[in-house]
């Protein structure tokens, strides 16, 4: 099989605008919502409207909680490894998979224990696309449903309580796939409130339990990138990722990913 990329088709963004005058946006963890106003400096003011000279807005956000981001290893640790020092590569083979987060699961587990009502990705659905995760894909964007543009503004832990991913799902993804970029449209692999632990996060990292220093077997190769939306258009399957990031010396960052279309034909 050969695969062509369809650099006719423009790209598509997977990324979520970031609203910065008050309009709809996604919010996790009861974060201040991201806003932007005029920076003022002696008589200056950057804002045409009020009289200003030129448009110079200061922008306040939080990347884990306003938007689409990308995290390196340091969100768990102490040392910075910024994000854009992780993906030195940004063009890569990425596999869509869409699937519906279960509730009253019997077989897979997490810490702090599973409670009635929680929403969980599992090990059994993410197994049948091994075929498809093969030695050159190093990313996997997983889009849940219902996949509506309600994910657009979303405000998790207030308006829904967000799925997460088991520890098996975790463990599979870690130990059975060359998986390097983790992209969900999930505010985060973990449950909102899990007692600050993040296990999931450190089985993607190998991370030890209660651990923030740096260590030889740790994955700081990896990213894990939350609050994607993917539009119901784009069908599942092989894409060329454009994973992009700002050089921000950050332990996350804003993110856009794009998605290009590849045509496989038989050669």
């Amino acid at each position: 099989m050969a695969q062509r990329i369809d650099f006719k088709t423009p790209p598509a963004s997977i990324a979520i605008a970031m609203d910065f005058a008050g309009g709809p946006q996604p919010n996790h963890f009861g974060a201040a919502m991201a806003h932007a106003e005029p920076m003022q400096a002696g008589g200056f003011i950057g804002d045409t409207t009020q009289g200003g000279s030129c448009n110079a807005p200061s922008v306040t956000f939080n990347p884990h909680c306003n938007g689409t981001h990308t995290e390196s290893i340091s969100h768990v640790i102490d040392e910075l490894v910024p994000p854009h020092e992780v993906v030195k590569q940004p063009l890569m083979l990425a596999h869509l998979l869409t699937l519906e987060p279960v509730s009253h699961v019997s077989m897979d587990t997490y810490s702090p224990p599973l409670e009635p009502g929680d929403k969980v990705i599992c090990r059994y659905q993410l197994t049948p696309v091994k075929k498809n995760l093969h030695a050159g894909v190093k990313a996997l964007i997983i889009r849940t449903l219902p996949n509506t543009q309600a994910k657009l503004s979303h405000r998790y832990g207030q308006d829904i309580q967000p799925a997460f991913f088991s520890h098996e799902a975790m463990h599979w993804l870690v130990n059975e796939t060359a998986i390097e970029h983790l992209l969900v449209d999930l505010p985060s692999v973990d449950r909102l409130h899990d007692d600050g632990v993040l296990n999931n996060h450190r089985l993607f990292w190998n991370i030890e339990p209660g651990s923030h220093a740096t260590t030889a077997e740790q994955f700081k190769h990896k990213t894990i990138t939350e609050m994607v939306y993917v539009p119901n258009e784009i069908k599942d399957g092989a894409y060329l990722l454009n994973l992009q990031l700002p050089r921000l010396n950050l332990n996350a960052v804003p993110s856009n990913p794009l998605l290009y279309r590849l045509d496989t034909n038989q050669r």
